[in-house]
């Protein structure tokens, strides 16, 4: 024996000197179970269940001594694993003679060669010594499963018959089966195949003689005459025709000349339609209409034929028009030749299980409505396998395992694409080619139809082609030879319910890019639970799908852009203008509901605010929420009517800009101004602007907005808005290096904002009154602006600016020598920047502790500490900050002694930042390594 266990026959342990070790029989049934269930948990109930029809009182401490005694043996001990209450042997699976029996059947049906198959299936019926656990005393319980286990000997020994009829040997085939249909009478497969053997060897007369034998044992024990195999063969001898190998059925439409990729999906296709130990594998293959369900179904069909030498069954199941599974049973039992088909469903299930229980097929039935169509069409025993293809998964299919098929990636649709319309000429404009595919969101259907328009029109630009697809009438383009996107989208829409096809026009009418169920809920203007209904019923046909639930917990529904754009089109042709405003409203207001409440962690706008609603508390909206709503919550500022839009845009702005999405805060709020219901709310918008372009340094842009709107705002005589203009463009000479007219600007602002009762305003205008007291050398003055602040930043929404006073704070500290002190306000704001989860306070404090830990002569933590922080600021991309970095890191190297290391790192900042401050340091550190070694150069920025 060349395995280290032994099951097929007497249950054995090899040792490492070649002998076997001495099993009790309940040590061999505890093992037995073990290797049954290798390499997973079994639980003691059921090797008690397994050990003893029915266990004694003392069944757990009788467990208990024998895995003890079992571990014992050499190679049992590092194998066999508590798990919680139960245990595992580990093992590997050519280790145990039932698992590598398993594996070379599943090998031999992969070969096409009937010498080979032939081969590797008497290999694996060598592995058998006796009856499975034959010396074990089991339990009536793991007869079943031990019944199996012969049930896969008897299939491979009828396997290894086909392949030897198959080269001719007749009678090897007869010196094998002569024994086994009399072990195994009732086998109509093992009948035939001797049959057959003995009709080609020309030995007519034991042939029919065994027939004989064959149809009275099927009447005596079950009472049926023989299936129609056999009659046919019966009739094929005695009409003197010479009995033709087995006929192999294959009903596969032509495989796809041009399929391209999916390499991925058809490895897992061929995988799981691996036949399996248990019960016949069934694979469903699901995705959105046009996707391509069908031509990977019939590609990997192709592919898999060898694996099914009886043959191959294809149905089409009729889609959202279901045919009746009695018809399909019917035709089924038509194609494997069935002289009769019964009259009840029932009985046609039935006669088809047992005229495939036998055979190794393969069935694919293509465009299921559902699992009650498929369930009926189900063979019975595991040496066939089903290949389903659905629009929705499936779920209640027993069972089943499902690949869910996505567009293919770029580079397939454009193989895809190349294949049907020529690649030569897609790839002479390619800028057009990847328009093209853009346009036709990569869909295989939509590719494989513009592709068809292209190759019948040799002269058209593909670049014309592009342009149709991007203007509003897509959908209009992509139809072609009475193929057609939208006939197929409609094929499943027109199969909904009313409450899922409202859902799905109102989902196309708001263009969201993934939805929550309380979107859904907003547009439809009904209960949560509605709402998730229609989104099932949706899923379940492949018009969005629920792959994904986000960090917040929440279920969310993709819609395919196609798809999208015939749910826009089914809401403008069905729904009335009246109504469609409504639910986009009812939706907005929704969204502006609960942002009011995410938006409370959050800075407030840097705007004169409105009295605050009170905050729906029950939404349960927050700062995972937001994150994962921001294309949701910015869409809506783009369907909300003007003055909902700005409230949205106001309140997210702050959000975008502190998560890193400025620029698209920025693209939000200048469309909020083109169209703003009135001019103050449009100039307030853009205020908001020019805060933006003043914490991305953008001082220009900044400077040219403030200044327009302080001359507005003067002339409204709206002095709160002013202060904010105040604020802003004492920030402007700041940066600017103008700390003397900053100040008096921002010293308005703070007497103004304090006047006015407004803590957003006053704690902006304080922080940059302490940058100006910095800036002049002020640090006494700075620091009590700081504490001054700091009462003021209670509030989670001014986290923020507690963590800037107190790196405000740290700064001035360092800069009188108190680097101590400073580095615990440093710390103390790393860990409320921590804590927020939010903006780029961490990074910027880093840098200044690495700063600090340099001046202390803590190199090493240092270097630590800012070679992190420029990795953060280099994974959000913010250069300035990189480079200022690169400066401190420089720093730190001079006062290390290291001054080609320092080179380097200034030589960075200088190539990095556009900023002149911080570029003049950079190149006056540069000029004095390279020209004055000696010369301490100048301050540092």
């Amino acid at each position: 024996m060349r395995h280290r266990f032994a099951l097929l026959g007497p249950v054995l342990v090899r040792l490492d000197d070649g002998r076997y070790a001495r099993l009790s029989g309940r040590q061999r049934a505890v093992l037995a179970t073990l290797l049954l269930n290798a390499n997973t948990v079994v639980s003691r109930g059921r090797l008690e269940a397994a050990v003893w029809d029915e266990p004694p009182a003392s069944a757990v401490a009788n467990l208990q001594t024998y895995i003890a005694q079992l571990r014992r043996i050499a190679p049992v001990a590092p194998r066999l694993v508590t798990m919680g209450s139960g245990y595992v042997l580990e093992v590997a699976r050519d280790e145990v003679d039932v698992l590598a029996f398993q594996d070379e059947l599943a090998l031999a049906r992969l070969e096409a060669d009937p010498a080979a198959r032939a081969d590797r299936l008497r290999q694996a019926i060598g592995l058998w010594r006796g009856r499975a656990a034959e010396d074990a005393p089991l339990s009536a319980v793991m007869g079943a499963r031990l019944a199996e286990l012969d049930e896969q000997l008897a299939g491979a020994r009828c396997d290894w018959a086909e392949a030897e009829l198959a080269m001719g040997r007749h009678a090897e085939v007869i010196g094998e089966l002569r024994p086994f249909v009399a072990e195994h009478p009732l086998r109509e497969r093992a009948w035939e195949q001797l049959i057959r053997a003995l009709a080609q060897a020309g030995r007519r007369a034991e042939a029919l003689s065994t027939y004989r034998h064959a149809r009275a044992a099927l009447v005596c024990e079950l009472g049926v005459e023989p299936g129609p195999a056999l009659r046919e063969l019966q009739y094929d001898i005695l009409s003197g025709e010479p009995p033709s190998p087995r006929r192999s059925i294959c009903q596969l439409p032509a495989d796809i000349a041009d399929f391209v990729g999916r390499e991925r999906e058809l490895a897992r296709i061929s995988a799981l339609c691996s036949p399996d130990a248990h019960a016949p594998p069934v694979v469903v293959v699901t995705g959105p209409p046009g996707v391509g369900k069908s031509t990977l179904a019939v590609h990997a069909a192709h592919l898999s034929r060898a694996a099914f030498p009886d043959g191959q069954l294809y149905l089409r199941l009729g889609g959202p028009a279901p045919r009746d599974p009695a018809t399909l049973l019917a035709e089924l039992l038509r194609a494997l030749n069935a002289h009769v088909i019964p009259d009840s469903a029932d009985e046609r299930a039935t006669l088809y299980r047992s005229m495939v229980a036998d055979r190794s097929m393969l069935i694919v039935l293509e465009d299921a409505a559902g699992e009650h169509q498929v369930i009926p069409l189900l063979p019975g025993t595991s040496r066939c396998a089903v290949l389903v293809t659905s629009r929705g998964p499936l779920p209640a299919l027993p069972g089943s395992s499902v690949v869910h098929l996505a567009v293919p990636s770029q580079a397939e649709a454009g193989t895809l694409l190349e294949r049907v319309a020529g690649a030569a000429r897609v790839r002479t404009d390619p800028d057009a080619a990847a328009a093209i595919l853009r346009a036709c969101g990569l869909l295989p259907l939509a590719i494989r139809l513009a592709g068809a328009r292209l190759a019948t029109r040799p002269a058209w630009p593909l670049r014309e082609l592009a342009d149709r697809l991007a203007s509003a009438g897509t959908l209009d383009e992509l139809s072609f030879g009475g193929h057609d996107v939208r006939a197929s989208f409609a094929i499943s829409y027109e199969a909904l319910p009313a409450p899922a096809r409202r859902a799905f026009r109102l989902l196309g009418l708001a263009g969201l890019a993934g939805t929550a169920e309380w979107a859904v809920a907003a547009l439809l203007d009904g209960p949560l639970r509605e709402a998730e209904q229609s989104m099932e019923v949706l899923t379940l046909a492949g018009l969005v799908t629920a792959d994904e639930a986000d960090q917040s917990g929440q279920s969310r529904y993709r819609m395919h852009d196609l798809l999208a754009a015939y749910a826009r089109e089914r809401a403008h042709a069905e729904e009335d203008p009246v109504r469609q405003g409504e639910a986009l409203a009812r939706f907005t207001g929704a969204c502006l509901r609960r942002l009011r409440e995410a938006a409370e962690d959050y800075p407030p706008p840097m705007i004169p605010s409105a009295p605050r609603p009170a905050v729906d508390r029950t939404a349960g909206a927050g700062r995972d929420w937001l994150h994962v709503e921001r294309e949701t919550l910015t869409a809506a500022v783009a369907l909300a009517e003007p003055r909902t839009a700005a409230e949205l845009a106001h309140l997210l702005s702050p959000f975008l800009v502190v998560s890193g999405f400025a620029d698209e805060a920025t693209a939000m709020l200048e469309g909020v101004v083109r169209r703003a219901p009135d001019r103050h709310t449009a100039m307030v918008t853009r205020l908001l602007l020019a805060d933006i372009a003043l914490e991305h340094r953008q001082v220009r842009v900044a400077r040219a907005l403030l200044e327009e709107l302080a001359g507005h705002f003067a002339a409204e005589g709206d002095r709160h808005a002013n202060l904010y203009v105040s604020t802003g463009l004492g920030t402007c000479h700041l940066l600017d290096g103008e700390p003397e007219r900053a100040w008096p600007l921002v010293a308005r602002a703070i007497a103004g904002f304090e006047a006015l009762g407004d803590p957003g305003g006053l704690v902006n205008a304080l922080i940059t009154a302490v940058g100006v007291r910095m800036s002049t050398g002020e640090h006494d003055e700075a620091i009590a602006l700081c504490r001054r602040g700091l009462d003021l930043t209670g509030e989670r929404r001014y986290g923020d600016y507690a963590v800037r006073f107190h790196r405000s704070l740290g700064i001035s500290l360092y800069e009188m020598g108190r680097t101590e002190e400073a580095i615990g306000h440093y710390e103390e704001s790393i860990g409320l920047s921590r804590e927020l989860g939010w903006g780029p306070g961490e990074q910027i404090t880093l840098r200044r502790l690495g700063e600090a830990y340099g001046r202390l002569g803590r190199f090493e933590q240092a270097a630590a500490v800012l070679a992190h922080c420029r990795d953060m600021f280099v994974r959000t991309g913010d250069v300035y900050g990189e480079a200022l970095t690169a400066y401190t890191l420089g720093e730190l190297s001079l006062g290390q002694d290291r001054p080609e290391e320092a080179l380097s790192f200034f030589t960075r900042c200088h190539d990095l930042t556009d900023e002149p401050g911080l570029r003049a340091g950079a190149r006056d550190r540069i000029d004095a390594l390279l020209h004055r070694p000696h010369k301490t150069p100048p301050s540092r920025p």
